[in-house]
């Protein structure tokens, strides 16, 4: 008898489970998915009329305003901890979804790098280009060096440069080796590198291997809700210090931020970035 009352708080809580993922599928995601193309929609016709008109300072305030309104149509929650950086600096992150960019952004205006393929995603390719995401090849050397002349550049004036040294997603539960060359635009400013690291409650957002960028976005459309945790780590000051040693600091303040174990960074090659070293 005892069994019997237990069970039945357990199965009315899996009815209620059931009946809140089908409500979000047949009612929820139709209409997240209208707002988004709504927001998509607004954003090309900002970057093609609007953004020609503004100075960077408005432009980063639009985009992080159009960033928090996305993730929050999408169901994707905010939790935010520590202190995001004033002014320029270097934010490296673990890198576990196509929303991480976004999130950042809703924190802190940022200039990213991104992986070259990005850039022929349908609109959101686009979206990210106007929006002053610098492309690379991490194969090609001189790729490297514009990338770090470009952060140079925004670091100088003062602007706020991203990037995630893992160089592609992990599933979440690992931390991928940081690999130290874009670290080397810290040492060339004397900038801070403020570590992020970031977590998500629903492995919907989590988006690795073969995972169509489109069909991710369909799978956290259908959750109720997506907690992602963006937890700003103590800032790393420079103080002359080589790039390899920023980027171990960094690897180790976003293992203990997640309670994971830090891996072991692999030895640079010996043209790893020669032009930004020089």
């Amino acid at each position: 008898m005892h069994d019997i009352a237990a069970s039945a708080p357990q199965s009315g809580k899996i009815r209620y489970m059931l009946f809140t993922r089908y409500f979000t599928a047949c009612c929820v995601r139709p209409l997240r998915a209208l707002a988004f193309l709504t927001i998509v929609i607004g954003g090309l016709a900002t970057l093609a009329f609007v953004f020609p008109w503004l100075g960077q300072r408005q432009r980063g305030s639009i985009t992080q305003r159009w960033s928090k309104l996305m993730l929050r149509t999408l169901g994707i929650r905010l939790h935010v901890t520590g202190t995001p950086p004033t002014g320029a600096a270097l934010i490296v992150a673990n890198h576990v979804s196509w929303a991480d960019p976004f999130l950042l952004i809703a924190c802190y205006p940022v200039h990213f790098v991104a992986k070259a393929e990005i850039r022929r995603w349908p609109v959101f390719g686009w979206l990210a280009a106007q929006a002053g995401t610098i492309f690379i090849k991490r194969e090609r050397q001189r790729d490297l060096a514009d990338v770090a002349q470009a952060f140079v550049s925004h670091l100088t004036d003062g602007s706020a440069v991203g990037m995630f040294p893992e160089s592609t997603t992990s599933d979440g539960t690992r931390l991928l080796p940081f690999k130290p060359g874009l670290f080397q635009v810290a040492v060339s400013t004397a900038a801070d590198c403020y570590p992020v690291a970031l977590s998500y409650d629903h492995r919907a957002a989590i988006w690795v291997d073969d995972m169509g960028f489109l069909s991710s976005i369909w799978h956290v459309m259908i959750q109720p809700r997506i907690t992602a945790s963006v937890n700003f780590c103590p800032a790393i000051p420079y103080q002359g210090q080589h790039r390899r040693d920023l980027a171990i600091a960094s690897e180790a303040a976003i293992a203990n931020a997640l309670c994971l174990p830090a891996p072991r960074i692999p030895p640079e090659l010996p043209g790893d970035l020669q032009d930004a070293a020089q």
